[in-house]
């Protein structure tokens, strides 16, 4: 089964409200990728990828050497 199947199947078997919430998500989604220019490298990593660059920023980032000057 495709994602899109699952989606379509998953939305027949749950209340109207919940239906609509997700509607509002996909149409906010679709205007922000239109309208963001960073919006095209949104989810191009994996979790993993991105817990890693993560770490690496928090550990290597914004990192001052009171001794360096």
């Amino acid at each position: 089964m495709t994602s899109r199947e699952q989606l379509i199947q998953e939305l027949t078997e749950v209340p109207d409200e919940l239906v609509k919430v997700v509607l509002d998500f996909l149409h906010r989604v679709k205007t922000t990728r239109i309208h963001h220019p960073l919006a095209k490298f949104a989810g191009i990593l994996s979790d993993a990828e991105a817990d890693d660059l993560q770490n690496v920023i928090r550990a290597d980032c914004r990192q001052v050497d009171v001794n360096e000057w």
